[in-house]
């Protein structure tokens, strides 16, 4: 269960919340340990795989690599 502002067990700071790599919306109830999310849950699609949230830092680097950019291509004006 997440304890906002709170420190885990390993003493590192649990995320306010975490986001859905499916869908990109907020998750605010999981379960993190050790500095890594063990479980959770998006509400909105269904996704249960912990590797696909992120937390925010993570997201927003996620966000500034074009590897992931998933904005639409346009084809080149030949």
């Amino acid at each position: 269960m997440l304890w906002y502002g709170a420190t885990d067990g390993a003493g590192s700071m649990t995320p306010d919340y975490v986001i859905c790599l499916e869908c990109e919306s907020p998750v605010y109830v999981f379960e993190w340990k050790g500095g890594v999310l063990k479980e959770a849950v998006c509400e909105i699609c269904g996704n249960e795989d912990p590797q696909q949230f992120a937390t925010e830092d993570e997201y927003e680097d996620l966000a500034m690599d074009a590897r992931f950019d998933r904005s639409p291509t346009t084809p080149a004006d030949d």
